[in-house]
């Protein structure tokens, strides 16, 4: 299972600023920009400094509806109107890698669900997809880690 390349992981505590919404899972492509840009001149005029990659936290398993959180780590916990900020704790993970267009995403949660499902672990109600790549490159190398958290 070399493609998204499963382990599991101790992540570090940090800070997310995001702004959370339900979305058809249709129109879930449309959101990010949005929530990116909002987020980020949100917490900007906040004071606040954008830190690590961007990120959606998916709550519960997503249907035809989707519950996401989408936003940016910052470098600390600050009222910044309009977005929600959360200090993370330190955690352990199970974590993917997916390298490729985010259309194929689904090719790389495919390979992951199986191991994951061997592994008999106990996971959260959520799960994360950090976003390495920058926006304009190839889409055919961009980099997205998939983490979940375990209970």
């Amino acid at each position: 299972m070399a493609g998204v390349d499963p382990h599991f992981e101790n992540l570090e505590a940090w800070v997310s600023a995001g702004v959370r919404s339900s979305v058809p899972m249709a129109e879930l492509h449309t959101m990010f920009d949005h929530a990116f840009s909002s987020v980020a001149a949100a917490a900007a005029g906040a004071g606040a400094v954008l830190v690590g990659p961007a990120y959606a936290e998916y709550f519960g398993m997503p249907t035809d509806v989707v519950d996401v959180e989408i936003g940016f780590g910052v470098d600390r916990v600050v009222e910044i109107p309009g977005v929600t900020v959360t200090q993370r704790p330190a955690m352990a993970a199970a974590v993917g890698t997916h390298v490729g267009p985010y259309d194929t995403l689904s090719d790389s949660y495919a390979e992951l669900m199986p191991w994951l499902e061997e592994q008999q672990v106990e996971l959260t109600g959520s799960m994360f997809e950090f976003y390495l790549s920058e926006p304009d490159e190839d889409p055919a190398t961009t980099v997205t880690r998939l983490v979940f958290p375990l209970a």
